[in-house]
């Protein structure tokens, strides 16, 4: 009894003074870290879910909206006034071509359109190079002749290109989804009517200048070429004209009142410009090679003819 109790004290914890001694737990070594969380569990995956077709009916109807939603920027850039306004409303409808290009992406067409869907997307993407192309002619600020242009020309240039360039991006998406199909045919704007600087013609027979005293003289003008015609009846050089006529094509004409002897120059053009009295478009300068002698009597015929005896020569313009 007396050596249990010895050897029970022996292996008491407690320190003297009778305070408890801190125990420590020792854990085995393991190859991997310990935690008191649960795993977390691997996600099942899920089914990607299938995007849903249109109908043709529906696809049409998509196409519907985007007409709707291009239609009134297509009308602000046809009724801008001015050349600055255009450029504007231009820049504005080109954004919205490009914005419901991109919502066009997002939908899918029916299966029995094909490869149509995506030639859609393509006439949307073609249309910045069709601008480029249909505003060149509106960019120049000098006519065919050398002339500077009207501004009301550059501007009827500018929305023709426009319009030009509508007309090739609806046709696209018409041929692309096929028979039945009318889009663009709200958003197209009617052709316009060119200014009167491109159509301008002068009245056959009109006195176009006049200086100096006349003549007994007289020259019979026959025009059956295929532009109208100035004739100028000049002691020297064109500028400084006798007088001068125009003469339209398919049309006579007689000077009266020549004076001496004397040179013909003639130039022919399209879009005649009475203000400045030149041709501002397929402009061409010529002159008879020989003098006309005032004595006399001339008839002219402004084409080749069989049997002709005069030539003719490119000049300068004047």
């Amino acid at each position: 009894m007396l050596g249990t109790a010895l050897v029970a004290a022996g292996c008491s914890s407690e320190p003297e003074g009778g305070k408890p001694l801190p125990s420590t737990t020792l854990s085995a070594p393991t190859d991997q870290p310990t935690t008191d969380e649960a795993p977390t569990p691997t996600p099942t995956p899920q089914p990607t879910p299938k995007e849903t077709s249109l109908t043709a009916v529906g696809y049409k109807k998509a196409l519907a909206n985007v007409e709707m939603n291009l239609t009134r920027g297509v009308q602000r850039v046809m009724n801008a006034p001015t050349m600055a306004a255009f450029d504007q409303a231009r820049a504005e409808l080109a954004g919205s071509i490009a914005r419901q290009r991109q919502e066009l992406a997002k939908i899918n067409g029916p299966q029995s359109l094909g490869s149509g869907h995506t030639k859609v997307l393509g006439a949307f993407d073609a249309y910045p190079d069709h601008v480029t192309t249909n505003l060149a002619a509106s960019g120049e600020t000098k006519t065919g002749c050398g002339l500077p242009k009207a501004g009301a020309v550059r501007l009827y240039q500018a929305k023709t290109g426009i319009r030009t360039s509508v007309v090739q991006l609806t046709q696209a998406v018409n041929k692309s989804v096929g028979k039945g199909t009318n889009f663009g045919l709200r958003m197209t704007p009617p052709a316009l009517k060119p200014p009167p600087q491109m159509t301008g013609r002068g009245t056959n027979g009109q006195i176009i200048q006049r200086a100096g005293s006349r003549g007994a003289g007289t020259l019979q003008i026959k025009n059956n070429g295929s532009a109208d015609v100035v004739v100028v009846v000049a002691t020297s050089v064109p500028r400084q004209p006798q007088v001068s006529i125009y003469v339209r094509h398919g049309s006579d004409a007689t000077l009266r009142g020549v004076r001496g002897s004397y040179w013909v120059f003639f130039k022919s053009g399209t879009a005649w410009d009475g203000v400045s009295r030149q041709f501002t478009e397929d402009c061409s300068f010529s002159k008879y090679d020989d003098r006309f002698d005032g004595k006399f009597d001339w008839t002219i015929t402004l084409s080749p003819v069989i049997g002709g005896n005069a030539s003719t020569s490119d000049v300068d313009p004047f």
